[in-house]
């Protein structure tokens, strides 16, 4: 059994300026309590520098960077493990670029986004490799915004082992009832426990976030209210309720994965 917390940060983003992202945060925590010995503190895609592309070549990477060293700040003062996304360059290649930062200030962990999303293509390169966390012995799978478009994702990360997903994501209006349907639909799927943190607010090209950060158990019950405004929103689950829900519905016994593999075309 592993009970844990998961903090999520439901925030604007104000696009090319790290500083005023990362006082917003600081600012948000000032009187949030810390005080459980596994949380994760998840904050939406990009926080710290935003989607307009021109910033990132005039004030260069967070991840090594300035992201990094915040989440990894963030982290050691809550005692907790922060997760986020930040922007990393590799020679001449940019990547959405995920870190896990432990509560001694260290990042124990990197994941690239896989699917960059229409145009984010033009300076995003994806990721190859999926990635999950043992933290503290909670299995914890990681994506990154329209990754969870793709349950193939989610579910190889549940066969290896996965107990909760976890999604920092800056999903635009407007797709709200995509989100809220694609995480609930992959916590039911898989019966694992999804944390899915979404941006708010307006846009530098007029798009507006429309929030609906969320955790889901594996029965697919929303523990949240869900709306549009900035908050910090803190539950906690146990991974006794996965067990107690596979042995309800027996999906992963009853996969048959050579059939998987197998395809007949029949023309009528």
């Amino acid at each position: 059994m592993t009970e844990f917390r998961v903090t999520l940060l439901q925030i604007p983003c104000k696009e090319g300026d790290r500083e005023a992202n990362f006082n917003k945060v600081w600012c948000l925590l000032e009187n949030h309590p810390f005080n459980d010995p596994l949380e994760l503190m998840i904050l939406p895609e990009l926080f710290a520098i935003g989607f307009r592309h021109e910033d990132y070549q005039k004030l260069g990477q967070g991840i090594p960077g300035p992201t990094e060293e915040f989440m990894q700040r963030l982290a050691e003062e809550h005692s907790t493990y922060t997760v986020s996304t930040g922007i990393e360059k590799v020679g001449s290649k940019w990547y959405n670029t995920m870190i896990v930062a432990d509560p001694s200030g260290k990042t124990v962990g990197t994941y690239r986004k896989i699917h960059p999303f229409q145009d984010e293509k033009a300076v995003f390169k994806g990721g190859n490799e999926m990635v999950m966390f043992d933290i503290k012995g909670l299995k914890v799978g990681v994506q990154i915004c329209y990754d969870i478009r793709f349950p193939e994702i989610s579910r190889k990360l549940a066969l290896a082992g996965a107990e909760l997903m976890v999604v920092p994501a800056a999903f635009p209006d407007p797709r709200a009832e995509h989100w809220d349907t694609l995480v609930k639909a992959r916590a039911i799927e898989n019966q694992f426990f999804i944390a899915a943190t979404n941006r708010v607010g307006r846009a530098f090209d007029d798009k507006t976030y429309f929030g609906h950060a969320q955790f889901v158990d594996p029965w697919g019950v929303r523990f949240t209210r869900m709306n549009s405004e900035e908050r910090i929103i803190s539950e906690v689950g146990n991974t006794d309720a996965i067990e107690g829900i596979r042995n309800q519905i027996t999906v992963y016994h009853d996969r048959v994965p050579q059939a998987y593999d197998r395809l007949k075309v029949i023309k009528a």
